[in-house]
């Protein structure tokens, strides 16, 4: 998810509220902008909707949240922010990109690059879902479950009267944006995903190869190479590495020598039931203690691992919790919880992934995961249910074939991705002939550093990857040190 390339951004978007809702008055079909600025500079821009048939021929019409930042010098040329999540809003990145806050190469693009931002349909601004599964007044249900059933089961009953489920997919939302393209004038588009924004972006690459110009794919989940929900692997990979930069750091070996050794009681405890741990309710601002069961828990453990800021803390957290004060534990799994909540519209989330993700499980990886990895299957369990709930049509098998591509393409891969492990994108790679792979040793989800800035500004200036030294960006990436307390904590 794009959250991670800036985990206070993400955070921060917690706390002011996700951008919601589109305009109250009727949708109308086409693009309509007016000015508008963006960040603390107030960058001038251009806000506004784009109309579309929900169903793409006719019907009910939804408008998706559109935002375009014009270049110094217009060339004709954009570059398309593509969201994460599923579940992300593209649009509400803009300020926080002008800002400097993360993918800092944009703005040196901007030269002769627009820059376009557009909320997939049912993210963020674009007739999002009536969806929350983590309530900030109600603790006890989030740290239970990752879909409270009785949640998921009430907000589909609510979003059918909004939204057919089904027609809310990477399909329909890669063909909205092309529209969107079309209208604007662009011949083609620069393509910058992250996350699912990769897969999306592969999945515009094969249903519009004529209107791409190049694509940037940061942390690469592509479909027919897809890790499981959950990337039970790439967590257990993750902790691992970080259990040995933990033993290379003189403070964290010293205070935490046993940390492998603890967090797996902590597993193993959670294997017997659930944690009675404090929590400080948001809403009431009152602590009170919730069950933490361990599907919560391996999984907000897998999203503290996407950002190393927030890993840095886990060697603490887990030796508090060994010694039965699992107070810090509850104060890492809300802040996770509330910012992932509060960054993803989990209506969409299941809308597309239902569809698009869960039919095509390898049972094999599966009793794979159960076994070899601390995640284990509990995850997938939990979606699985989750999408019976929210029924929706799967995709045909052909969805799932590898996307082939003569495209000019640029991987960021991370050693130590927790949600994204680099062996999908360099197996994506095989089928896409002009593509290449920079692989960053010790990052996690979501890869940037100045040398890998540097790197995709050459690559999209020159429209190819060819002659880049991609190695030289290897050992870029800084670790963090680690924590010895929460102060500090996002």
């Amino acid at each position: 998810m794009r959250l991670i390339r800036s985990f206070s951004a993400a955070l921060l978007l917690a706390t002011i509220g996700s951008v919601t809702g589109a305009s109250a008055a009727s949708p109308a079909l086409g693009l309509h902008l007016t000015p508008c600025t963006q960040g603390h500079k107030k960058v001038p821009a251009q806000c506004g909707t784009f109309g579309v048939y929900e169903n793409r021929a006719a019907g009910r019409i939804i408008s998706l949240r559109v935002i375009v930042l014009k270049a110094e010098h217009p060339s004709h040329h954009a570059i398309a922010e593509i969201a994460g999540g599923p579940g992300e809003s593209a649009t509400s990145f803009a300020a926080f990109i002008m800002d400097g806050d993360f993918e800092n190469f944009v703005v040196p693009l901007r030269d002769r690059y627009d820059v376009l931002f557009v909320d997939d349909r049912g993210m963020g601004g674009s007739n999002p879902f009536p969806c929350d599964f983590a309530p900030a007044g109600n603790p006890s249900s989030y740290f239970r479950r990752l879909w409270p059933e009785q949640l998921v089961r009430d907000c589909r009953t609510k979003s059918v009267a909004t939204h057919d489920l089904s027609l809310y997919g990477t399909n329909n939302a890669v063909d909205d944006l092309n529209d969107v393209r079309a209208a604007l004038g662009y011949p083609k588009l620069v393509l910058d995903g992250g996350s699912y924004g990769t897969f999306f972006s592969l999945v515009y690459m094969r249903r519009h190869p004529n209107a791409v110009e190049s694509v940037i794919l940061n942390s690469v989940s592509a479909p027919h190479f897809q890790p499981l929900p959950g990337a039970p692997n790439g967590a257990q990979k993750a902790l691992d590495d970080l259990i040995v930069k933990c033993r290379r750091e003189k403070v964290c070996n010293s205070r935490f020598p046993r940390f492998a050794e603890h967090f797996n009681a902590i597993v193993r405890r959670l294997d017997k039931g659930t944690l009675n741990v404090p929590v400080k309710n948001q809403v009431t601002k009152r602590i009170q203690t919730v069950a933490l069961s361990k599907e919560v828990f391996v999984d907000q453990v897998r999203h503290i691992l996407y950002a190393p800021q927030a890993a840095a803390y886990l060697p603490f957290v887990i030796e508090r919790a060994y010694g039965r004060d699992y107070a810090p534990l509850g104060q890492m799994i809300d802040t996770v919880t509330q910012g992932f909540s509060g960054d993803l519209d989990m209506g969409s989330f299941l809308s597309y992934t239902c569809a698009e993700w869960m039919p095509f499980i390898n049972q094999r990886q599966l009793n794979f995961a159960a076994t070899h990895s601390f995640a284990g299957d509990s995850r997938i369990r939990a979606q699985q249910h989750a999408c019976s709930i929210w029924s929706v049509r799967p995709m045909p098998p052909a969805f799932d074939n590898p996307v082939r591509s003569n495209a000019p393409v640029l991987m960021l891969l991370a050693t130590d991705d927790p949600a994204t492990p680099p062996q999908y994108g360099e197996q994506a790679l095989r089928y896409l002939p002009n593509g290449r792979a920079i692989l960053v040793k010790g990052a996690g989800h979501g890869v940037e550093t100045p040398c890998t800035d540097r790197l995709v500004i050459a690559f999209v200036r020159a429209g190819s990857a060819k002659g880049l030294n991609l190695s030289q960006c290897t050992l870029t990436f800084k670790p963090q040190p680690f924590a010895t307390s929460m102060k500090g904590w996002p």
